[in-house]
């Protein structure tokens, strides 16, 4: 016998780092097709900053030969900037493909982790045992792809900043040469002059973006929060359209929507407030300082030391490198919404986490037995309320087992333990190691796709042929349904609520498991249609064992014994 892996609490108890969103894939062996397009691109990068800085050399070029008039000069000169432009353009256009193809590779293993994680052990039922997920289809769907391309962008484009900030670093310090400020008898000399000014001006630009924009990091992670709760509660009203009507909930759906979007707007003009004043900042900033590169590059020049031609290297240079260290003021937004994306996926993590590391208060063992017994079963709810006690059962092949009780008492917890899903309680369950199991809740999941796709789930429909498919329609009073086994379409909008149950059938009885259990299954049918499922049920499946939840009186004729749930002494007092 095995029993259930236990997972241990280290990781629940502490929020993921960074690192956990970039280790997994960066670390793995198997990455070297993403680490060789990483080193095809960093040649890349090198070779475009030394084309940078030769077109840099060329404008001084370029401008002496035209102040000399010099035609053959200027000539070869025009020519070779030509050329230089014109590979940039075609490095250009090859690095951006690579970094493409990275955040492609890197998104589809990202997906896959965080699909592998939500699905594992349950946890995306633990994380919200009543189906109201945290917005984990945004998540999956919408943060991954835009964590995934902000991260390649993001650092591509750090690199590549950081190459350049080197090589129009040593450019500029060979053109500022050293300058010497006389003060009283001393001679002050200040090599690489040009470097610092740029140093300083950038530093204090980016001090005062940041103190302007840093409340753009919280709002960034709101939004999407905000967001992925509008568009969450729009899906519930398309999902629920019907239940909606019959109540006459429009109104009330309607306020609860316009609420929704009201955190929407206020958090979109908190942030246009909070950009406009960025830009001002980075506007006024600019103007401010804008003849600074000429106005540094002067004293060299009254001086003899470089020609007009230098001037306007040392222009041209200064303002490279004042762009390269500009560019983590300019990408503040875009560091935000990183950062904001990057927490989102860690808060999920983390949730995923905890629901991996939740204690399960039943010990699920599966051994080589053909039934499914249990010990004593102590029932309650995720808070810990009591809900029933249990006696040991026995489920033996070809049982047929009802299970009644008042409302509250954890009829449909007790047939979510016997299947292993429920973890809130105490006691032992043993399930057959190789026992196939199907759930029927009061509510089918009908996946989108073609109706034998829906009709098969959770297995595929290559595995059944269309003939075995028709005659269990038949059988399952969906016969009107047999032209459209391959018909693409939204199922579970598309169904009345007793098709649905009809479906869930229909199922059971294509893949004949061992253990069924029905909860509720029949509640949208009529009592003859009800009838007719469960004698087919038991007529196709003799040798399965059936446990039912059900409240009709009639149900228990199909079976042949009773399981009576009374709530328990802590529940009564």
């Amino acid at each position: 016998m095995s029993a259930a892996p236990a997972h241990s609490p280290i990781d629940a108890a502490r929020r993921p780092g960074m690192l956990h969103l970039f280790a997994p894939y960066w670390g793995a062996r198997k990455r070297w097709r993403a680490w060789l397009l990483v080193v095809l691109w960093l040649a890349i990068t090198l070779g475009s900053a030394w084309l940078y800085v030769r077109a840099n050399e060329l404008t001084g070029e370029l401008t002496d030969a035209l102040l000399a008039r010099n035609w053959d000069v200027l000539k070869k000169v025009v020519w070779m900037t030509i050329g230089v432009g014109l590979l940039v353009g075609a490095l250009g256009v090859v690095r951006t493909a690579i970094i493409d193809l990275i955040d492609l590779d890197w998104r589809t293993w990202l997906s896959n982790h965080y699909l592998e994680q939500w699905f594992s052990s349950h946890a995306y039922y633990a994380m919200d045992p009543d189906g109201a997920l945290s917005n984990a289809d945004q998540h999956i769907a919408e943060d991954v792809r835009l964590f995934a391309n902000s991260s390649v962008v993001n650092i591509s484009n750090m690199i590549n900043v950081l190459v350049n900030i080197v090589a129009f670093t040593a450019v500029l310090w060979a053109l500022s040469g050293t300058l010497t400020i006389p003060i009283g008898d001393w001679r002050v000399q200040i090599p690489g002059y040009m470097v610092y000014v740029a140093l300083l001006y950038n530093i204090a630009y980016l001090l005062l973006v940041h103190w302007v924009g840093k409340r753009l990091i919280v709002l960034g992670m709101k939004r999407q929060t905000v967001e992925a709760d509008y568009r969450y509660g729009a899906m519930q009203v398309r999902e629920n359209a019907v239940q909606i009507a019959f109540y006459g909930g429009a109104a009330n759906e309607l306020q609860r929507l316009r609420r929704r979007f009201a955190k929407i707007r206020d958090n979109v003009l908190a942030t246009v407030v909070r950009n406009a004043k960025l830009e001002m900042t980075r506007t006024v900033y600019g103007h401010l300082f804008a003849v600074l590169p000429t106005l540094t590059a002067l004293p060299r020049y009254f001086a003899g030391e470089i020609t007009m031609g230098g001037v306007t290297q040392a222009v041209g240079a200064f303002g490279q490198l004042s762009a390269s260290l500009g560019y983590f003021q300019e990408s503040y937004k875009s560091f935000a919404m990183w950062l904001a994306l990057a927490n989102r996926l860690r808060d999920f993590s983390w949730a995923i986490n905890k629901a991996h590391a939740r204690p399960n208060g039943f010990t699920v063992v599966r051994g080589n037995q053909s039934d499914i017994h249990s010990s004593v079963l102590a029932l309650r709810t995720p808070e810990g309320e009591p809900l029933a006690d249990v006696a040991p059962l026995k489920l033996a092949a070809g049982s047929r087992t009802l299970v009644r009780g008042p409302s509250g008492t954890g009829k449909s917890t007790l047939l979510r333990t016997l299947a292993g899903i429920w973890m809130h309680g105490a006691g032992t369950v043993t399930l057959p190691a190789k026992a196939r199991i199907m759930f029927l809740p009061q509510r089918s999941y009908l996946p989108s796709g073609t109706f034998k796709a829906a009709m098969c789930y959770p297995l595929m429909p290559d595995q059944f042929d269309d003939a075995t498919c028709r005659r269990v329609l038949e059988i399952c009073g969906l016969g009107g349904r047999i032209t459209s086994l391959n018909t693409r379409d939204n199922w579970q909008q598309l169904l009345s609520g007793g098709e649905q149950q009809r479906v869930a059938f229909a199922r059971v009885l294509l893949q004949r498991p061992d253990f069924v259990f029905l909860d509720e299954a029949t509640s949208a049918l009529d009592p003859a249609t009800e009838a007719s499922l469960y004698q087919a049920l038991l007529k196709e499946l003799p040798d399965s064992a059936i446990i039912s939840v059900a409240h009709r009186t009639a149900v228990a004729d199909y079976h042949d014994d009773i399981i009576e749930l009374v709530p328990s002494a802590a529940q009564a007092a």
